[in-house]
């Protein structure tokens, strides 16, 4: 008989420990679950970072942009009247000037032929040539990385 109870005794710590192994599968499952929901959190917060850090960069640039422009923008009727001046010297300082804002990305509009409201502002019209052509720049106009910052002021023909 003793034969008989250890056996059942057997049977029932099998049974018992059967069952825990189940649980601890199911647990481990669990946790499996958890770990890969967390390493998807983990690389949806790495891309949130990223693309954040990217859109600072982004904002900083256009915000330095700015300062230049208002600065640029500022300098740039210093430049006309460097431009009248008759003496040498002013005119060596204008270059060197025009060289560092060149550098910052500032250019002369130079598409003298045909009017662009986009880029010019017509002061004046004058009879004779073709309609809708500059006859005469009466002040620059200048551009800061494509975008017009100063029109330049034109008088246009009206045409024959």
């Amino acid at each position: 008989m003793p034969a008989v109870s250890y056996y059942r005794y057997l049977k029932q710590s099998v049974t018992e420990c059967s069952g825990k192994l189940k649980a601890m599968e199911q647990k481990l499952e669990e946790k499996d679950r958890e770990i890969k929901e967390l390493r998807e959190q983990n690389l949806r917060f790495a891309a949130d970072l990223d693309n954040f850090q990217k859109k600072i960069m982004a904002e900083q640039e256009i915000l330095a942009s700015f300062a230049s422009e208002r600065i640029i923008k500022e300098l740039l009727p210093v430049l006309d009247s460097m431009e009248n001046s008759g003496d040498d010297g002013v005119r060596a300082i204008l270059k060197q000037l025009e060289g560092i804002l060149e550098k910052e990305g500032l250019k002369v509009i130079q598409d003298a032929e045909r009017f662009d409201p986009s880029r010019h502002e017509v002061v004046g019209v004058e009879e004779g040539g073709q309609p809708n052509t500059i006859k005469k720049v009466v002040r620059k106009g200048y551009l800061l990385g494509g975008k017009v910052i100063r029109p330049e002021l034109v008088i246009i023909n009206k045409g024959d």
